[in-house]
């Protein structure tokens, strides 16, 4: 008995040292640090790019317009924003903008946009980008590195070990893909932005290696950098043109860094009672809703028409009236029926009614009927009925003068050639 309990408690004592072992590894081997994790955009934020620019100019008290598309221009003497990639789908909105700018709008865009080929031509800032080597300068570089990387002297730094990462260097890492910061300042040739006298900022955006900017005219406010203007603003007519230069500078995620959103309110020169429109898309709304919107009444007319002309095409359950039961007149209806054409249309067009009648049962029994004669029909309807040839001839004949005695005899003849023709389709055949 005592030495099964022995062996349960070794055993129990080799588990806490190992748990003791492996706490003591896993505090040596770790490092803990904090990590600030951006709380991901919702709601107008996560669909707008420029919400948080907005809200800030909203506080400031002045009056901000988010148009769908560039279809008119905004008020005189307002700030237009314009980022819209499509915003000339319409060759006359340019004419329209450069007027607007002449008549004292304020235009601001980025330096991106400076070389748009509607714009170019007549705005007062211009970018300048960078002169590209010659191809003989760039070939002697990439041997110089080449001899550098051949050097026997750097081996040792080749074979150097590289210093041991420590868990905080992802912390490190991310800061590489933060956009980096410029010292700027407001040139003493403009007159400062803010009151209080302070012309330096800190600006923190993606910019183009070698960019500059350069005006026409004398900046009426700048924002220089290291490299040059960060923020430019030239007269133009009677408006004013503002350009930035670092990339997404007003985005939700760089408005609120170092001194950004001062520099983006003094580029916008958002004041209480100020207009300022962001025009950011080129948006129309669905076709189909427009439609509706504007022309309802078309539509259901159409959508009526449509389905009435369906309904009269669609195949039907029956027929469209109840057939009529066949029979025979009798033969009062006959004579009536008969006296009734005789009075109204005369005897000869009784008669060129029963020729027409004979005619049109000949046809479906004598061979090419429409190409013989009257004489050679006769005789073809006589050969097919067994009746005088020489009578159907003359009876046949529209132009022969006939007294009324001697009709009822040739309507005898004519009646009796057709239904012996009639007949001959009922009689079977071998």
């Amino acid at each position: 008995m005592s030495t099964v309990l022995n062996r349960d408690w070794l055993l129990r004592g080799l588990f806490a040292a190992l748990l003791l072992g492996a706490g003591a590894w896993l505090a040596s081997s770790t490092e803990w640090v904090d990590v600030e994790v951006p709380t991901p955009p919702r709601g107008e934020a996560a669909k707008n790019r420029l919400y948080v620019t907005q809200q800030l100019l909203r506080r400031l008290g002045a009056s901000v317009a988010t148009p769908s598309g560039l279809t008119q221009m905004p008020p005189p003497h307002a700030t237009l924003l314009l980022t819209s990639w499509y915003w000339d789908i319409f060759p006359e909105r340019a004419q329209r903008l450069k007027a607007w700018v002449d008549e004292g709008g304020h235009l601001v865009i980025y330096a991106g946009d400076l070389s748009h080929a509607q714009l170019k031509s007549w705005l007062p800032i211009q970018r300048q980008e960078p002169p590209r080597k010659p191809a003989s300068e760039t070939k002697k570089k990439d041997d110089a590195s080449d001899e550098d990387d051949e050097d026997p002297d750097s081996e040792d730094a080749d074979t150097a070990p590289a210093p041991a990462a420590s868990p905080a260097s992802a912390v490190l890492a991310r800061a590489r893909f933060e956009p980096p910061c410029h010292e700027a300042v407001e040139p003493d040739s403009v007159p400062a932005a803010y009151p209080d006298g302070s012309r330096h900022f800190k600006i923190c955006g993606y910019t183009a290696v070698g960019w500059k900017l350069q005006s026409a005219t004398p900046a009426l406010w700048a924002l220089d950098g290291p490299a040059g203007p960060l923020m430019l603003r030239a007269s133009r007519g009677q408006g004013q043109v503002t350009v930035i230069l670092p990339w997404a500078l007003l985005d939700n995620d760089s408005v609120l860094k170092a001194d950004n959103g001062l520099a983006a309110v003094a580029a916008l020169q958002a004041r209480p009672g100020a207009d300022i429109w962001f025009v950011t898309e080129e948006a129309r709304p669905p076709f189909l809703g427009w439609l509706w919107h504007t022309a309802w009444v078309a539509v259901l007319l159409g959508g009526a028409a449509l389905a009435l002309a369906l309904w009269r095409g669609a195949r039907r359950f029956g027929p469209q009236a109840m057939a009529a039961l066949p029979g025979r007149r009798s033969m009062a209806e006959q004579i009536i029926g008969t006296a009734q054409f005789l009075r109204r249309q005369g005897p000869e067009a009784l008669l060129a009614a029963q020729i027409r009648a004979l005619e049109a049962v000949a046809r479906n029994h004598v061979r090419d009927y429409e190409k013989l004669g009257r004489s050679e029909r006769a005789v073809a309807i006589a050969q097919a009925t067994g009746l005088d040839a020489q009578a159907l001839g003359l009876a046949l004949d529209k132009s022969l003068a006939r007294r009324r005695v001697d009709l009822p005899a040739t309507l005898q003849l004519l009646e009796t050639a057709r239904r012996l023709l009639l007949q001959r389709d009922r009689t079977p055949r071998r």
